[in-house]
């Protein structure tokens, strides 16, 4: 046996040599995630006393598409965020968060509306800040009519239920229905910490404030609103038999089948987008993972590449005749062209991946055409709903105010009244 510096280097370095090789490989490694557990939003057990039972109103969620991308829409391709789903999600989300709601009997009427109308006892905020095939996050913000906040720009975040990614689940349960249950609960959490006295008092102050919307001078005795807080409460209530009161009930109940009209429209919107639009994520998120694995394998064959070529060339040259030095030689070539091999292996890898990533981005591209508007008629009126429903609602809401002023013969407030003149 050979003895010296060269010959005793060889264990050392692949001792050295094979555990970094190794932990390169570990890296392609998918981990599989077990089912999630499939969590309800808890139902009423008994009927809610009417002055209890809450409206609220669910405006359409910020899209959360960040400026770089609205003014680029190809860089939304890197994060994976692509503006023309982003819109869509924005009146979907709501809808169906509307639909958990109204499932548990807590609740009076749940409505999805622009952000404009602040009319519910209850108003509803959320932002997408990260939407894709396997992971959602929302933030979230509530606040009741009399400015008592119940969530303030709370984070609620969840992985897809792969079971309703399969061909055979026809349950119908959204893949991240856990956070919308959990959106729920905090409500009814938040909704439960307030007594009888105060859920009543709520719905008084949104009645007040309606009508202060169209009458400042009448109604401004019934409420006041602290200066520092920007909390209101009621002063006193009008007379059951007072005849202003009773025009702008009227036109509340006007403003109520406008909102109707609004949300019925988003609800539409969302039944239909739902099955293409469920399609897009299992879609995505079968890409996300092939991406994901591909470009794990990608690092791994580079990195065995790498630590081939490295191996060729440092295989310690401690042979004495020729036949050793042929082998050392052939050893080193064939270690070095398995090296290139891999590492080449692993940049087609890496184009694969993006392929999959171009795919995402194509079926997105076509997906906002399932979101064609639609015709409404409210009053006689025929108003095109389109991605401008604040538009549309402030007209609503001048013809409203223009309908006050024929009744009554007075001017609604200024506020109100400013739309009107800029249209």
């Amino acid at each position: 046996m050979r003895s010296g510096p060269a010959h005793m280097m060889q264990p050392r370095f692949w001792r050295l040599l094979l555990p970094a090789v190794f932990a390169v490989a570990s890296g392609c490694v998918v981990q599989e995630t077990r089912p999630l557990p499939q969590l309800q939003a808890t139902q009423a057990t008994a009927s809610v006393p009417s002055l209890q039972l809450l409206d609220v109103g669910l405006h359409l969620f910020d899209p959360g598409i960040p400026p770089e991308v609205v003014e680029n829409p190809e860089a939304g391709a890197k994060l994976r965020l692509f503006p023309e789903i982003r819109r869509a999600e924005a009146r979907f989300l709501p809808s169906h968060l509307r639909g958990v709601l109204e499932g548990t009997g807590h609740w009076g009427a749940v409505r999805v509306v622009p952000a404009s109308v602040n009319s519910f006892d209850v108003t509803v905020d959320g932002r997408i800040l990260e939407s894709t095939g396997t992971e959602l996050r929302i933030a979230v913000t509530a606040v009741d009519a009399t400015g008592r906040v119940w969530i303030e720009n709370r984070e609620y975040q969840g992985s897809a239920d792969t079971r309703t990614y399969r061909q055979d689940q026809s349950s119908g349960r959204d893949p991240f229905e856990n956070v919308h249950v959990a959106v729920a609960e905090d409500l009814l959490a938040a909704r439960n910490r307030l007594t009888g006295t105060e859920l009543a008092d709520v719905r008084r102050v949104a009645s007040l404030r309606f009508a202060a919307d169209f009458a400042p001078v009448a109604y401004s005795q019934y409420l006041e609103q602290d200066s520092r807080s920007g909390r209101y409460r009621v002063l006193r209530m009008p007379a059951e038999d007072d005849p202003l009161l009773a025009r702008i009930t009227q036109i509340r109940e006007r403003d109520y089948g406008m909102v109707d009209a609004v949300s019925e429209h988003y609800a539409s919107f969302a039944e239909k987008i739902a099955p293409p639009y469920l399609d897009w994520r299992r879609y995505t998120y079968d890409e996300i993972v092939a991406e994901e694995k591909l470009k794990g394998q990608a690092r791994s064959r580079i990195g065995l590449g790498a630590a081939a070529v490295l191996a060729a060339v440092l295989v310690p040259d401690s042979c004495s005749s020729d036949t050793c030095s042929r082998a050392t030689s052939a050893a080193r070539y064939g270690a070095a062209a398995g090296g290139v091999a891999a590492v080449v292996s692993g940049m087609r890898k890496r184009e694969e991946a993006k392929i999959h990533t171009e795919s995402i981005k194509e079926i997105s591209s076509g997906f906002d055409a399932a979101a064609a508007p639609l015709v409404v008629e409210v009053e006689g009126r025929a108003l095109r709903l389109t991605g401008t429903a604040e538009e549309q609602y402030a007209e609503w809401r001048r013809l409203l105010h223009e309908l006050y002023r024929e009744e009554t013969g007075l001017v609604p407030s200024a506020a109100a009244a400013g739309p009107a003149d800029a249209g």
